[in-house]
């Protein structure tokens, strides 16, 4: 953090809290008071480079490559917490989801997650359901008296993620997608 605030004012974009403000409202981001109450209750702070408040603080400050590029906004569990601990009822946990979304457009998502939309969009599950994982879970659904599971629609799910631009995020091989 102490880096962070070694930046020069030509470092900074002093653009981006109205940029959020404007996609969230100004009174959220703009009332923050900077109390720390959301990272004293954030159930993942030992985990984040970058504590809620801070993020907050960042945003404000015009440090919008930090933010976007921090693992704060990934490794936050959306438990929704820090929004109903504040006093001055700032959304934290959609200012984040909106960062999360600036940054995947500015394509600085973690491997982790590029990963498992790659793994979606070329199998519909998070996890693929094929091979031995296949065979031991349709004998268990069987044992059980449970039907079997139907593949997902695929091409649908494909469109969906073209459609949205979701599909663009995954990494690209020979100038097409996976």
């Amino acid at each position: 953090m102490t880096e962070m605030l070694k930046k020069k004012s030509s470092e900074l974009d002093l653009k981006f809290r109205y940029e959020i403000a404007e996609k969230i409202g100004a009174k959220s981001l703009l009332k923050c008071i900077q109390c720390g109450v959301c990272s004293s209750g954030c159930t993942v702070t030992e985990y984040v480079d970058i504590q809620p408040h801070r993020v907050v603080a960042s945003c404000l400050l015009g440090l919008k490559e930090e933010v976007l590029s921090s693992k704060a906004i990934w490794t936050c569990s959306l438990c929704h917490r820090c929004t109903e601990r504040c006093p001055k009822n700032v959304d934290y946990s959609f200012i984040l989801a909106l960062l999360r979304n600036m940054a995947a457009s500015e394509g600085k998502i973690p491997k982790e997650y590029s990963g498992a939309v790659e793994t979606i969009y070329n199998n519909g599950f998070v996890v693929p359901y094929t091979g031995g994982l296949k065979k031991n879970i349709d004998k268990r659904r069987e044992r059980l008296g449970l039907p079997e599971i139907m593949p997902p629609p695929l091409e649908e799910i494909q469109i969906i993620f073209d459609e949205t631009g979701l599909g663009a995020l995954i990494r690209k091989e020979e100038g097409k997608i996976k």
